[in-house]
């Protein structure tokens, strides 16, 4: 839903293509596992790409479809294939994601819903909030849990300005 609001928001003509970058854990997708105490990062770069127009037209579920569909494929062949590439590569700087690849038409979208971030006490209570210091990268979307938790979730994402309220409409009015 947010991908749609984004499309709306930003104005996105129907024939306008967007990519939805979602970073994946692949420590467990991996076989053979890593080693056990292995320390660091191993992350997989998702990526769905469709049309504006199918993102603001078709039905949520055939949306949400599709990027299930992107996900399934990070299975362990897939990433091996990628490492594969990626070995293969003479200048990896030509791989390098960051802020320049999700702002618009595209977004990054990272969840942190499985983190048990409102479970820490150092003494004083419950955190009443968790989640990013800042936003600052047009086209970052962070989901986090709600520290209630029942079940809703909530969106820390940058915009531009003049996109932000009719975002805000957008995901209000659906």
């Amino acid at each position: 839903m947010s991908w749609r609001c984004m499309c709306k928001a930003r104005g996105l003509s129907n024939d306008q293509t967007s990519k939805l970058y979602m970073p994946i854990d692949g420590r467990y997708k991996l076989n053979p596992p890593l080693p056990y105490g292995y320390m660091g990062n191993v992350l997989f770069s998702c990526t769905s790409i469709l049309k504006s127009g199918n993102i603001q037209s078709e039905p949520l579920i055939s949306i949400v479809e599709k990027i299930h569909e992107a996900l399934k494929k990070m299975d362990d062949e897939y990433l091996k294939s990628a490492l594969a590439f990626i070995e293969q590569q003479p200048d990896l700087t030509v791989l390098k994601r960051g802020p320049h690849t999700f702002k618009c038409p595209n977004l990054n979208v990272v969840s942190w819903m499985w983190l048990p971030m409102h479970d820490s006490d150092f003494g004083w209570g419950p955190p009443i909030y968790m989640g990013p210091a800042s936003v600052i990268f047009e086209g970052m979307v962070y989901i986090l849990p709600n520290p209630i938790k029942n079940g809703s979730l909530s969106l820390a994402l940058c915009l531009e300005t003049n996109h932000m309220q009719i975002f805000k409409k957008c995901l209000y009015d659906f």
